[in-house]
């Protein structure tokens, strides 16, 4: 039994869609199964064993146009993906692909697919279907493909090269394995601009988990769109935090994240990362889907107590206000005894 699965981003989309490999190898006994992904995706993949061949998206039709699998799995709705799929060998499809130069989906992939870009519904519906769902992406997807779910975990392995970036850092900051730690990432990128805490609640937040909450230690993170805003965090702020820096490779950035016991984090790849690595996570919403997101027993989701949720809006109409209190509260619930 071969397998294709063709999932090329975000980078965050693709680390939670690997928890699809466990429901695949339990139904399909001593399968092989492929991959297609983007580069910027292609390192969370590198060290996965049950993944047999990666391919990137920008050279796997001349490498896969002559080949034929017996399941093609694609779940991203973009033209590369829809074009590839189009173009592979199969004896079975589940997901999106062109059918006569349209855009479209597998019936039995409609519990995804109809929520997205190419819904066989209007935009109206399709947000709809989208603010109504209470299944977790995970389950949809278990659903879609018609594996057994029981919360099967994503999968993020980190070498030894990789893990030692980490341990490094933490002797350079004087972090201890057995010290508290708790990471800070509360900014999101620049597609989604109320995904983010703001900079004066990041400082709040900060202060007061170093004054209510003995012998921590704190980690800024942020990625390179987030250089000006930690600078201005670490402006604001009375206490101490430890600078991860806004530069790090993806795996660095892992590897930074590895050392946390509690994550404090936007919806954002921060917290896919940290769920594969099986981090403690709290994780504030807006304007994305709270119900998509599996916390696998570790997490508590904070919902803005001002502002709209799975708007999707780069720029919501209602500013999300969130109390800072509460993320407190929830960090004090997750910290190792």
């Amino acid at each position: 039994m071969d397998v294709l699965i063709i999932k090329l981003g975000a980078i965050g989309d693709v680390i939670r869609t690997t928890s699809v490999l466990q429901g695949l190898k339990a139904k399909y006994k001593g399968c092989k199964i492929d991959w297609v992904t983007k580069k910027e995706s292609f390192d969370v993949l590198k060290n996965n064993k049950l993944i047999g061949k990666i391919y990137l998206i920008g050279n796997a039709v001349n490498r896969l146009k002559k080949s034929k699998y017996d399941l093609l799995i694609c779940l991203d709705d973009d033209n590369e993906a829809c074009e590839l799929a189009s173009k592979i060998g199969y004896k079975k499809i589940i997901g999106s692909y062109f059918d006569d130069k349209r855009k479209t989906y597998t019936k039995d992939s409609s519990l995804w697919f109809d929520m997205g870009l190419i819904s066989r519904f209007d935009k109206q519906k399709a947000d709809e279907l989208k603010a109504e769902n209470r299944k977790t992406y995970q389950e949809i997807i278990y659903k879609i493909l018609n594996l057994k779910y029981h919360k099967q975990e994503p999968i993020l392995v980190l070498n030894k090269k990789e893990l030692d970036f980490g341990k490094k850092f933490a002797k350079k900051n004087k972090i201890k394995k057995s010290g508290a730690v708790i990471g800070i990432n509360t900014g999101a990128g620049g597609r989604w601009q109320d995904k983010k805490l703001s900079i004066e609640k990041t400082a709040e937040l900060i202060d007061k988990l170093n004054s209510q909450i003995k012998n921590i230690r704190l980690i800024l993170f942020g990625g390179p769109e987030e250089v000006q805003r930690n600078k201005q965090i670490k402006c604001l702020i009375q206490t101490k935090i430890i600078d991860a820096g806004c530069n790090n490779s993806l795996i660095e950035f892992a590897s930074l994240v590895n050392l946390c016991n509690v994550l404090v984090t936007s919806d954002s790849l921060a917290l896919h990362i940290g769920t594969a690595l099986k981090k403690k996570i709290i994780v504030f919403f807006c304007p994305t889907s709270p119900s998509e997101i599996e916390m696998y027993q570790r997490g508590i989701k904070v919902i803005p107590k001002i502002g709209c949720l799975c708007c999707y809006k780069p720029k919501c109409d209602i500013t999300p206000e969130y109390d800072v209190d509460k993320i407190i509260n929830a960090v004090k619930k997750l910290m190792p005894k």
